[in-house]
């Protein structure tokens, strides 16, 4: 793909989406090899660290939270990986915990 900026003044937008597309299309029937890179939005390493800021334990999490000791196990070890709510959930608790427990409480 070209390396023009939409900043240069040869630039064509329309053009480069062609290419772009050409490329896809390529890549799709077996043409292309294209750079893939898959990233953990929430690595295991992060699940722990937020538990640990807010609980001792993996039953605390769950009694102040409610998210399942067992879940939250599995999460940290790597077994499974939480979805996108999950992962919502577990980045809210991180920056507001008191807030999270008031809700889950039913406060």
């Amino acid at each position: 793909m070209t390396d023009r900026k939409p900043e240069d003044e040869t630039f064509d937008f329309g053009e480069a989406l062609k290419e772009g597309l050409r490329e896809a299309l390529a890549w799709k029937r077996g043409e292309i090899a294209l750079e893939v890179r898959n990233l953990d939005p929430m690595p295991p390493g992060q699940i722990k660290q937020i538990r640990r800021k807010v609980a001792r334990s993996a039953a605390g999490f769950e009694k102040r939270f409610g998210i399942p000791a067992a879940t939250l196990n599995n999460w940290e070890q790597g077994r499974r990986k939480p979805d996108l709510a999950a992962r919502l959930l577990l980045r809210v608790i991180e920056r507001d915990p008191e807030l999270v427990e008031a809700v889950a409480r039913g406060g």
